[in-house]
């Protein structure tokens, strides 16, 4: 179960972090590193919530409801150390997850 959960975090962290890198550092002209500190930061703190939550939601609306509230807490954490534009720091959280998203669901089909 570890080593799932380990892999799901890892896909995440390959798709989110550089969409979150390239938006932050051409939008806003944040630094890489600073960029890159985030795109983890705001993963780390709520992918290991959805995971393990999934675990006792079952269906399509349960996991679209348990990613849009991942969405709206990435976006919070965003806007809470950058204080950029909110509805284009939205748009940038919404996009990132729904890569992700749509990556681990062709994985696993």
């Amino acid at each position: 179960m570890l080593l799932r959960y380990l892999a799901a975090l890892a896909l995440t962290l390959a798709v989110e972090v550089p969409l979150y890198v390239a938006a932050l550092v051409w939008t806003w002209r944040i630094p890489m590193r600073r960029a890159v500190l985030l795109g983890v930061a705001v993963n780390l703190a709520t992918h290991p919530a959805l995971w393990w939550g999934l675990h006792f939601l079952r269906g399509v609306p349960a996991l679209l409801g348990a990613e849009l509230a991942v969405c709206v807490v990435e976006w919070l954490l965003l806007y809470w150390r950058l204080r950029r534009d909110p509805a284009l720091l939205a748009v940038v959280a919404f996009g990132a997850n729904a890569a992700s998203l749509a990556a681990g669901l062709l994985l696993i089909r």
